[in-house]
């Protein structure tokens, strides 16, 4: 069973303040530790040194009885904050010490710490001794800690070589008060650090849950959409602070819906139309072919132009499907078209070929120059060449050709036979602008934007010509976009219409 991300971000989160806080704790315990024991060991030395410095510290060493200890002036006061002293001769006998019972504020915290006469540490004393009398010289001070009725004492050893046989000063205290100073550090920065990862596990827990409460909406809605097919459907997701990523997630989530829903509308329109347009030439052939074979007996004429519209309807949908496959090929290679739109001019130039843009519609014009010359001319609209311009683009030649034919049949179908269809070609930056215009019955407004719609047909141009699939300028814009270009109409009601498309031309052309 595994635990919601939540819970698993937050505990992941805390686990990592528990660590950075528990290396940041010991550092500060670490330190604090080493400073307060560094102090007690200065502390000690000092009062050590003082002692030293003193100018009573004198007795007669020949006597034949040992000398009585001694509370010399200043030597209690220098046993302040804890700090117990003794003093001995180079046979360890005990010459001064602090009171033992001292005044309040100079308690040695140890109780009976001066009650007998022997050193603290006896090892430590006979060792600097030693050391002085072989060498000379005054040895560095030891620092011991001894167990001392129950409670470890911290004891520093020197001598003083100001006398010939040396005195042996020791000062002690007892670690009690540290330790309880060290203890209480110990409990606060785990008490508090225990807080603070009890605080971040709540907070961070509050904080995740509510920022994956967005994730979750955005995945309930994805998901409600996927069981019921509806992309009407939003994120509802409004943040108080201001635009934030997940803010961003939900308007791009509802952008991909906002297409997703016309696109599943356009397909399911699509279909439908597709269907519609199929229908009918598929029940003009069976109709016509129920007719032969349940009148077998009908006169040649009355036969032939059933076949002939038989084969009329069955050209028209082999048109039909024609088309239905070079928009489904478009529709397959678009991820290439993107690919090929955003790459280079050099890669598009290893990819595509040139075309003189200018040759090409030449060409066309040639074409439909001579179809009208076979044709009686006072029955077609006149087609005339305006400038044009030399210009080079990447592409398929053949496509292009498909594309400029496809606008000039609309034009030649859509304009009365007084009118005229006029071509040109011009350029503007780096673009070369292929216009098709014609003074024919134009476009209603409200069609406009739906010209370029598979099987869309405007109805002033149903009322005049049935014989299109509706695909030609869905296949001319596919086309043009194919050709990292665009495509623009312009149109007016009665007047005519102009389509312009636009292609990026070679830079080096000229």
């Amino acid at each position: 069973m595994s635990l919601p991300l939540p819970v698993r971000l937050t505990v992941f989160y805390a686990l990592l303040l528990g660590v950075a806080l528990f290396g940041f704790g010991s550092l500060v315990y670490h330190q604090a530790e080493q400073r307060a024991y560094s102090d007690l060991d200065k502390l000690l030395s000092n009062r050590a040194a003082s002692v030293q410095l003193g100018k009573d510290l004198i007795f007669s060493t020949n006597a034949s009885n040992p000398p009585p200890v001694r509370q010399l002036p200043g030597v209690n006061a220098l046993g302040g904050e804890g700090v117990a002293i003794k003093v001995f001769d180079a046979k360890l006998t005990l010459l001064a010490s602090t009171n033992t019972e001292a005044a309040p504020g100079l308690d040695t915290t140890v109780s009976g710490l001066n009650s007998n006469r022997l050193p603290w540490d006896e090892p430590a004393a006979r060792k600097v001794l030693a050391e002085f009398q072989e060498t000379g010289k005054a040895p560095d001070g030891i620092y011991n800690t001894i167990l001392y009725d129950g409670q470890t004492v911290l004891v520093y050893t020197t001598i003083n070589p100001d006398f010939n046989a040396g005195h042996i000063i020791q000062t002690a205290i007892s670690e009690q008060s540290l330790q309880q100073s060290l203890a209480n550090l110990r409990s606060m920065l785990l008490t508090g650090g225990g807080l603070v990862v009890l605080l971040a596990l709540g907070g961070g827990l509050c904080l995740t849950w509510g920022t994956l409460a967005a994730v979750r909406r955005v995945t309930n809605t994805a998901r409600t959409i996927s069981a019921s097919r509806d992309f009407r459907q939003r994120v509802r997701l409004k943040s108080t602070l201001g635009r934030d990523e997940l803010t961003t997630l939900a308007t791009t989530f509802n952008g991909m819906l906002a297409n997703l829903e016309n696109a599943y509308q356009q397909q399911k329109r699509f279909i439908a139309d597709a269907s519609h347009e199929l229908r009918a030439p598929v029940t003009s052939i069976s109709c016509n072919l129920d007719l032969l074979v349940r009148a077998p007996d009908l006169p040649c004429t009355e036969r032939e132009a059933t076949l002939l519209d038989a084969r009329s309807e069955a050209e028209r949908m082999g048109r039909l499907v024609n088309d239905l496959l070079t928009l489904a090929r478009a529709d397959e290679i678009a991820a290439t078209r993107e690919e090929l739109r955003a790459a280079s001019p050099q890669t598009r130039a290893a990819t595509l070929p040139r075309v003189d843009l200018d040759s090409l519609v030449l060409g066309v014009f040639r074409q439909y120059r001579s179809t009208s010359e076979q044709h009686d001319e006072a029955s077609m609209p006149r087609l005339v060449l305006q400038h044009i311009t030399p210009a080079q683009v990447y592409g398929d030649a053949d496509q292009l050709k498909q594309a400029l034919v496809a606008l000039l049949d609309n034009a030649l179908k859509y304009t009365p036979a007084a009118g005229s269809v006029t071509l040109s070609l011009s350029i503007a930056g780096q673009e070369a602008t292929l216009t098709v215009s014609d003074t024919g019955i134009g476009i209603d407004p409200e069609d406009l934007s739906h010209i370029f719609e598979r099987f869309y047909r405007a109805d002033r141009a149903r009322s005049r010509e049935q014989s299109g699939s509706g695909l030609g300028l869905a296949i001319v814009q596919s086309i043009v976009q194919e050709h990292r270009g665009r495509i623009d109409v312009e149109s007016i009601l009665g007047k005519g219409s102009a389509f312009s498309i636009r292609l990026p031309i070679i830079e080096s052309t000229f």
